[in-house]
């Protein structure tokens, strides 16, 4: 019985640090840009960005299948539409509320650069952060993380909660607020709630998806009215600035 136990245990620990190590992979790949002679080239064409994102995905998800798919907690798990659109109402509320409480008026820069570009680069973007991002996230943040802090702090998923949510929102390097650090905070409790009600990865997965297509149509709809209205007043303004140089 003792042996069976301790078997058990090493299992357990063997897989915890398996799991922690596809964390320090995604981490480790967040550096390939500062090795790259081309960087200011991608950076100015707007290609950086979904590179490493599509670096990321092309790594951690296959070993995610081939690793960690079938691992308590880590799979499919359940899915329910109430429980989904309880979950996603209350995301809803951290991103379009929780600003306005916390007086934030303006968009973080990054958030405005990565909407500046057009064409096919704004659409590459917007399918990297939508379709892309959220997959590797999860399963890295929600996924391995959290279930490596769960076996470390003895099955507490609330500390576990807490630190993988701090790290989540402390890596998100490219803002610059501290309340957008907090709002991140806040959405990945949530999230790992998903993951927790539902058992699996499915459920974070898609409602981070939503999230990043929402806010990703929000932002692209302001920058466009924006462009649309500076037009606008720069034609209206014109025909006066022609009258009077006369």
């Amino acid at each position: 019985m003792e042996i069976t136990k301790n078997k058990n245990a090493t299992i357990k620990k063997k897989s915890s640090v398996g799991c922690f190590s596809m964390f320090t992979l995604s981490f480790s790949i967040t550096f390939i840009p500062a090795f790259l002679t081309n960087r200011q080239e991608l950076i100015s064409r707007g290609l950086l960005v979904p590179a490493l994102f599509l670096a990321e995905f092309l790594i951690l998800v296959p070993l995610y299948f081939i690793f960690f798919r079938k691992r308590e907690g880590l799979g499919r798990g359940s899915f329910r539409l109430d429980v989904f659109f309880t979950l996603f109402s209350l995301i809803m509320i951290i991103q379009l509320f929780v600003p306005y409480l916390l007086a934030v008026r303006k968009t973080e820069e990054w958030m405005i650069s990565q909407m500046s570009f057009s064409g096919t680069i704004l659409w590459i973007n917007i399918f990297s952060s939508v379709l892309l991002v959220p997959v590797y996230e999860e399963i890295v943040f929600r996924g391995c993380l959290f279930n490596s802090f769960k076996f470390w702090f003895n099955d507490n998923i609330y500390i576990s909660a807490i630190v993988t949510s701090v790290i989540f929102s402390a890596l998100h390097l490219q803002y610059t607020d501290f309340r957008t650090f907090l709002m991140l905070f806040l959405i990945s409790l949530v999230l790992i709630s998903a993951k927790i009600k539902s058992n699996g990865l499915l459920m974070p997965i898609l409602l981070h998806m939503a999230m990043n297509a929402v806010i990703t149509g929000i932002q692209y709809t302001l920058q466009y009215h924006i462009i649309v209205w500076n037009c606008y007043y720069e034609i209206s303004i014109t025909p006066e600035v022609g009258k009077r140089s006369k």
